[in-house]
């Protein structure tokens, strides 16, 4: 993808706009085009001067939208997951269930998201860690184990937890596995024959895994109930 920054041999500042039309500048817009950057430059090099040379605006324009570059990366990350809120999952008591393997669903709609874009897993990670996300990924994965499981309070956050942890630390190995693949610097090693080859059937196998946990917990706490 080439930049859309100030044309070859003109000046860098006679190519953005003036302070006047910081508010012409969208929040989307940059949130648009900072993907644009990490899909071309990967997170290292994701900086604000990055991305208002491809807006061909001065970086303060930016800063206009955005207090600092961490809440502008937990609005990219904010983006990435929004094929989470968009599907048919709902939460308990929201009305009709669309079945009984929403963590699942879940976690593997979470899987997808996060690959989609060039380390989408470590940026995500990050604002996730940092609690910037308005997409609260324990809430909703506590309430898709509360409609599988009946698991309640300290039960259905912990697997909330272990999914959503496992999940964006899967996707973060699968990345950095293939960026090393694509610059040479993976070690070969003869395969595992007990390890599947598909990245995405290793990822559901511990995902299942976790899940029966899950339901042995659920069980357990029924059949201890008074």
């Amino acid at each position: 993808m080439t930049p859309r920054g100030p044309a070859e041999g003109a000046s860098r500042d006679a190519a953005r706009t003036p302070a006047s039309s910081h508010e012409k500048l969208s929040r989307t817009e940059i949130v648009t085009t900072a993907l644009e950057v990490l899909d071309e430059h990967g997170l290292p090099n994701l900086s604000m001067r990055r991305i208002s040379d491809y807006l061909e605006v001065q970086p303060s324009a930016l800063y206009w939208h955005f207090p600092n570059k961490q809440s502008l990366l937990a609005a990219v990350s904010d983006r990435i997951l929004r094929p989470l809120t968009a599907e048919t999952w709902l939460l308990p008591g929201a009305g009709t269930e669309p079945g009984t393997q929403q963590t699942r669903t879940l976690a593997l709609q979470l899987h997808t998201a996060l690959r989609s874009r060039r380390d989408g897993a470590e940026l995500v990670s990050s604002s996730f860690a940092l609690g910037l996300l308005t997409v609260d990924l324990v809430r909703m994965t506590s309430g898709a184990a509360r409609s599988d499981f009946a698991l309640d309070g300290w039960g259905g956050r912990t697997c909330a937890e272990a999914v959503v942890h496992y999940t964006i630390g899967q996707a973060f190995h699968e990345q950095q596995q293939t960026h090393a693949a694509e610059v040479g610097a993976l070690q070969a090693h003869a395969q595992d024959p007990l390890e599947p080859q598909d990245p995405t059937e290793r990822f559901t196998a511990g995902l299942d895994l976790i899940l029966a946990g899950a339901a042995a917990l659920a069980k357990d706490e029924t059949s201890t109930a008074p």
